[in-house]
């Protein structure tokens, strides 16, 4: 199993691929103090992944991207952009989120000068009160 994102709206496209991602946690939580269902519904994404620095510029360095998309100020509307995560089995979509205006709410670099590697994490929320255009999809057909 292998994961996609891609994220649009910005200044530049952010891009991962299969190579990249280790690891996608697709979040529904209500506050926990709600005795019946809750509106406030916050929907997030939490992505991590490896690094995968480009050198002599042969491909787009997507973790630069996203670390200066977690840097845009509130007051600028390209702080929401739109956020597709594929999850992808033996080369098939089976698993499709879409969050139109997604917002970053952590970013972190791990750089490891011993093993030479790093990691980053990704958390995007989207936008509450538009949380009724986020689409799930699967069971695409081969």
């Amino acid at each position: 199993m292998g994961f996609r994102v891609n994220v649009t709206g910005g200044a530049e496209q952010i891009s991962f691929d299969e190579r990249s991602i280790t690891k996608v946690e697709f979040y529904s939580d209500t506050p926990d103090d709600s005795n019946a269902r809750a509106r406030d519904i916050r929907l997030s994404v939490k992505i991590w992944g490896k690094m995968n620095f480009s050198l002599g510029g042969q491909s787009v360095d997507s973790t630069l991207g996203a670390a200066k998309w977690a840097g845009v100020p509130a007051e600028r509307a390209d702080c929401y952009r739109n956020a597709v995560i594929d999850v992808v089995a033996a080369g098939q979509i089976v698993r499709q989120y879409t969050f139109p205006n997604a917002f970053v709410v952590e970013y972190t670099e791990d750089l490891d000068d011993e093993a030479g590697v790093g990691q980053f994490y990704l958390h995007i929320k989207q936008k509450k009160d538009l949380n009724t255009a986020v689409q799930l999809n699967g069971g695409f057909g081969a």
